[in-house]
């Protein structure tokens, strides 16, 4: 039988068995050359190469390798690889390694050759291996690239481009907007001097946009008709970007993980578009005890919003209910997934006044039970607590949506890792990273969940994980 199945492959066009090994690693493609024959250079057809060195940039972020010998070997590698490549064009390039300006000439001629194979998806992801690149080091855009002759080939099958720590300026990105007429995906992240992004054109067809850590850039003016998904992350909103969204018609979909994001949506002065949203993902940061306390109250109404996720990571035993504000702006509001952290920080006191934190807090506290109490949530169907770590603030959000969501089908708890730390006062945590449980932790927030339980309306279903 394995006779016969090795017939059968063999007997596939050259083309169709270079696409079989496109799904490969490329070392595990390139190693299948030894088959026989037929099979020394069907690697070379493949339309895909992902250049992924993630193995080796983890071990070059704890010290066990170092840049200077691992760079030139990625550069070598990814150099004979695209040299011997005998396909006509290109579905997707992928480079991803800690390279910078030294390597200018090497990444200008794998650019080069993405155009002249006329790429549909380019990744040029050079971040750090744990380190902060100075800016003067980083990669720029080869813009003497994009100034291509109309008879030679070029980037009019680019459908998504993404950059990660290259240097690239306001006007070549209005170059791939306005002569790349397929591009649907464009993901820009920590290019130094980015200031402005003006994203517009009647025949755009863009339909995902992501900025991250673009720390110099003041002003984002978006106007997309196809536009389905908007993503942002990066300094305060409030006073460090300007954002405005003018004709995006089907945009359904935005994440903001910034300081401050509440109050971007609050003063924001392009809200139209929020009424039309279906999914919101925000990641608040940092709750700590001044800012909860001065979160918005009043939210415009997101009155086709179904999804919302919050991550976040809150002080000790402080309520959460704040979070109603934006839920009881979402009538039709089906799923809620939170994603936090609570921070132990016990007996801080307030610089302010002198005020002790816990007696100032319990006023808040009752402040925002009385919101709360004004909102229903007759839609919602879904919650989702990932971290739950069953102290007062998980606890106290849980019964009021078990009280207030008359339409519940099911709560889910997720124990794996509760995320209760300690950590000295105002100290910065980013939601998405992951700490290893301890088993007392994990005990108890096992044992609050079964305890939740037993509180659930008749037919909602509880899931604990």
């Amino acid at each position: 039988m394995g006779h016969s199945l090795q017939d059968c492959i063999s007997q596939l066009p050259d083309e169709i068995l270079g696409i079989v090994l496109s799904g490969l690693d490329i070392k595990e493609a390139v190693s299948t050359c030894i088959l026989s024959r037929r099979w020394r250079n069907l690697w070379k057809l493949s339309p895909r190469f992902n250049f992924d060195a993630s193995n080796t940039m983890r071990l070059m972020f704890c010290g066990h390798k170092n840049r200077e010998t691992e760079a030139p070997k990625y550069r070598d590698w990814v150099n004979q690889v695209l040299n011997s490549h005998e396909g006509s064009s290109l579905e997707q390039l992928r480079i991803a390694f800690d390279l910078g300006k030294f390597y200018t000439n090497s990444i200008d001629k794998w650019v080069d050759f993405a155009i002249v194979k006329r790429v549909q998806k380019l990744e040029l992801d050079l971040t750090p291996a744990g380190y902060c690149k100075w800016n003067n080091s980083v990669y720029i855009f080869p813009s003497w690239l994009l100034d291509i002759p109309l008879d030679l080939p070029s980037f009019d099958r680019l459908t998504s481009v993404c950059l990660k720590s290259v240097s690239i300026t306001e006007e070549d990105l209005a170059y791939f907007l306005s002569t790349c007429l397929l591009l649907e995906r464009l993901s820009i992240e920590n290019a130094p001097f980015l200031q402005n992004l003006r994203v517009s054109g009647q025949s755009l067809k863009l339909k995902h946009l992501e900025i991250r850590y673009c720390e110099k850039c003041k002003n984002v003016e978006v106007s997309a008709a196809n536009l389905l998904s908007f993503k942002y992350t990066g300094p305060r909103m409030k006073m460090g970007i300007n954002m405005c969204f003018v004709d995006v018609p089907k945009l359904s979909s935005v994440s903001l993980e910034s300081e401050n994001c509440e109050e971007y949506i609050v003063n924001s002065p392009s809200t139209s578009y929020l009424s039309r949203l279906e999914k919101l993902e925000l990641n608040l940061k940092y709750m700590n005890s001044g800012r909860h306390t001065d979160f918005p109250r009043i939210f415009p109404e997101f009155s086709n919003l179904k999804h919302l996720e919050f991550k976040f990571v809150v002080v000790d035993d402080e309520t959460i209910l704040f979070l109603t504000s934006i839920t009881g702006a979402s009538p039709r509001l089906q799923k809620l997934k939170l994603k936090y952290r609570i921070n132990w920080a016990q007996n801080q006191i307030f610089a302010w006044a002198g005020v002790e934190k816990n007696k100032l807090l319990e006023v808040f506290e009752k402040e925002w039970e009385v919101e709360a109490g004004k909102y229903s949530h007759k839609c919602l169907k879904v919650i989702e607590f990932v971290g739950w770590v069953g102290i007062k603030p998980d606890v106290q959000l849980a019964n009021y949506f078990l009280d207030s969501a008359i339409s519940l089908e099911k709560i889910i708890l997720d124990c794996r890792i509760p995320h209760c730390i300690q950590t000295s006062w105002g100290e910065e945590f980013d939601p998405n990273e992951e700490f290893d449980p301890n088993e007392g932790d994990r005990e108890a927030a096992l044992l609050s969940a079964v305890q939740l339980g037993g509180k659930l309306p008749p037919k909602a279903k509880l899931i604990i994980l």
